[in-house]
């Protein structure tokens, strides 16, 4: 065969290796599929953080859950099989409705189960690098970090300050307190530093650490992915709400029975819209434009259905959480940034995303 004809053969990774890794994608394998997605697609939608986006290892033994792959993926992973996480959703819909008046989009997961902020202050993890060395400016990045620095491996100082708001107080105080700012620097002190100091500007003052927690520690992490290359949007997501029903097992119960969430779920809920509007809402990167999702709005605690083990989203949470995920891409302005009050009056995705659910 003459030289200029040959092709380069697409190495294959096994369908199953690839999502019954528990800790995110093995870097390896997501340096297989990052050519074939470039070759194929204008962007690319990085997916970053914990198990709110990487939520595949949760359904991956329920083989009624697989889903034929979709896109690119049909040609990488072998057999052709998805379970159907998050990022699933999003190369499904958006191939659903890729015109020739649309940029051609993939979705890469590059998210980890069970890690938090707090991990990350002194280094990133090596899914986070591979991000950071390859996102382009074209390309637009997705972020939800922070709940297991509450729910999973919480600091000292982080238990005192959600208990400090949650048992201590009514829940009056925290829907109408605030927060004049925060440190600027991350804690390098296990929460005991700067997010303990920056109780000096919220009312009452544990507001203040969630400012630096969910705010300024998260808009420290964000910038340490996009050092190299900013991409042209940045979507922060607030956690969604968990699920209410108590009976549902968890290896999260202990924690949400101990937030007092099993018998007053309204109270922790409050505390995370404030955190919402007081910390996520005001992160900025320059030279990118910053959307804030807050994803209780599809996961409002409700539906059992929504959830594995209470806390981790289902195929059909997911589902929910790509269709807001894409309706907020689609729908987002031209601005530098988008204020949480123009988010939180804007309108739920529509019918074509949503569907009858």
């Amino acid at each position: 065969m003459n030289a200029s004809t040959t092709t380069t053969p697409i190495r294959s990774i096994d369908s199953g290796d690839f999502y019954y890794e528990y800790h995110g994608h093995k870097v390896r394998h997501l340096e297989t599929l990052l050519p074939v997605l470039r070759e194929s697609s204008d962007r690319l939608i990085w997916l970053a953080g914990d198990s709110s986006l990487d939520n595949k290892y949760w359904f991956v033994d329920k083989r009624r859950c697989i889903q034929p792959a979709v896109g690119a993926y049909q040609t990488v992973l072998s057999p052709p099989e998805s379970v159907p996480d998050i990022a699933y959703w999003m190369n499904a819909k958006l191939l659903e409705q890729n015109t020739s008046n649309t940029a051609r989009t993939s979705v890469i997961n590059t998210a980890v189960e069970a890690t938090t902020l707090n991990e990350r202050t002194r280094a990133l993890r090596p899914q986070d690098t591979f991000l950071r060395d390859h996102i382009q400016p074209n390309d637009i990045l997705i972020v939800s970090v922070g709940g297991n620095d509450v729910a999973m491996a919480p600091c000292v100082c982080t238990i005192c300050a959600i208990l400090g708001l949650l048992c201590c107080l009514p829940q009056s105080c925290t829907e109408n307190g605030g927060t004049c700012g925060s440190c600027p620097m991350d804690d390098y002190c296990c929460g005991c530093g700067c997010s303990l100091a920056s109780c000096a500007c919220g009312f009452p003052p544990c507001l203040g650490y969630l400012r630096h927690l969910f705010g300024t520690r998260t808009q420290q992490y964000i910038r340490r992915l996009t050092s190299q290359q900013v991409p042209h949007k940045i979507l922060v997501c607030m956690i969604y709400f968990p699920d209410e029903n108590p009976h549902s097992p968890s290896w999260a119960g202990g924690t949400l029975a101990a937030l007092g969430y099993d018998h007053n779920p309204g109270k922790l809920q409050a505390l995370i819209r404030k955190a919402f509007v007081q910390a996520t809402s005001t992160i900025q990167i320059p030279g990118a434009q910053v959307i804030p999702v807050p994803l209780y709005e599809v996961l409002d605690g409700q539906h059992s259905q929504d959830y594995v083990a209470r806390v981790e989203p289902s195929p059909l949470g997911g589902e929910k959480m790509a269709s807001l995920l894409l309706h907020m891409i689609d729908h987002s302005n031209d601005a530098a940034t988008t204020t949480s009050a123009a988010l939180l009056s804007s309108k739920p995705p529509d019918a074509s995303y949503m569907g009858d659910r």
